[in-house]
């Protein structure tokens, strides 16, 4: 009995060098099910390139595990390229739909981690081109936007990085459940931003106002101004430098708030656990304040308020800050 385990040991392990060797050598790498047996998949590879398209305005882009870019060009364009994957591509109304079917296969192995490949979609775009709605979504996949100007950007992704560079657009809508986020040089009027468990970096934003909210994650901005500024974080720290805004509002209840730049109007920031440091550029004496902590001591223009856990100015002014912590320092200091 113990030699035919053997030997069934045997056979299955030089299966398994037999297949491996197969796969690294061009054949199949996915083994799947579905209602009509057990299979070997072929190779399955759409490889498509559509040149001179209608004028587009408008773009929808829905996949699961497939990257998404849009490139400049000298012409209009796309290119699908997949493993197992029928792609649905539609021009109606000079809106660029894309997607793929829904497969009922079931995975039982995949070896696609000996290939770097990667299922993609890319869109090409001439440099002068002008969108009016581009929304992509993705389940599993980067998505990269570059170099376009559009009046409304929506994108969402699960599990995926996202990079936004050199847009300018009206509205601008980003949604994260697990991914990095990293945008520069954006021009926008309104910007949403929300992320559930992935960091944010901002360089080079302007807006009219912005909204963002994560749940656990850093949220970083360098150089950016904004006319309304709305952050909330739940567990992750929120860290500016060059930074201005003209209204404020910050609510981090588990995470140290950083500002260095210039805040006008009305500034209200609050910490549950975590320390608030403002270093800001203008002078002291342009500013009416009301700060207090609960368990924490407050530090005012470089003197530290001794067995004081509340300070104000009295007269409000335009540019006021309202400061608080249940536990945590308060750090301001002026003309830095």
């Amino acid at each position: 009995m113990k030699i035919i385990w053997k030997i069934i040991i045997i056979v299955i392990i030089i299966g398994l060098i037999l297949s491996i060797v197969g796969f690294a050598t061009g054949a199949s790498r996915t083994l799947f099910f579905d209602r009509t047996g057990v299979h070997i998949s072929g190779s399955g590879i759409s490889h498509i390139t559509e040149m001179n398209l209608s004028q587009i305005r408008n773009v929808s882009v829905d996949v699961g595990l497939s990257d998404v870019e849009l490139v400049i060009s000298g012409d209009f364009g796309i290119e699908l390229y997949g493993s197992d994957i029928e792609w649905l591509w539609t021009l109606e109304e000079e809106t660029l739909n894309i997607s793929h079917s829904k497969n009922t296969r079931m995975q039982i192995i995949n070896l696609d981690f000996i290939t770097s490949e990667r299922n993609y979609v890319k869109i090409f775009l001439p440099e002068d081109a002008v969108l009016d709605i581009v929304d992509i979504k993705t389940s599993s996949g980067d998505i990269k936007i570059n170099n376009f100007r559009v009046d409304r950007l929506e994108v969402k992704s699960s599990f995926g990085d996202v990079d936004v560079n050199n847009i300018t657009s009206n509205n601008l809508y980003v949604d994260l459940s697990s991914g990095r986020f990293t945008g520069a040089s954006i021009n926008t009027g309104r910007f949403t931003f929300t992320s559930r468990f992935g960091d944010g970096r901002f360089q080079s934003v302007t807006a009219d106002s912005l909204k963002a909210d994560s749940s656990s994650g850093s949220m970083q901005f360098t150089d950016c101004a904004f006319g309304e500024f709305n952050a909330t974080s739940r567990f992750g720290s929120i860290t500016t430098n060059g930074f201005a805004a003209s209204k404020t509002n910050i609510l981090a209840n588990s995470g140290n708030v950083r500002i260095n730049g210039d805040l006008s109007g009305e500034t209200i920031i609050h910490t549950d656990f975590g320390d608030i440091k403002l270093v800001l550029s203008r002078e002291k004496d342009e500013y009416s304040y009301d700060i207090s902590v609960r368990f924490g001591s407050i530090t005012f223009d470089g003197v530290r308020q001794r067995d004081q856990t509340t300070l104000t100015s009295g007269t409000s002014y335009t540019n006021h800050l309202k400061l608080s912590s249940s536990s945590g320092e308060v750090d301001v200091s002026f003309g830095g």
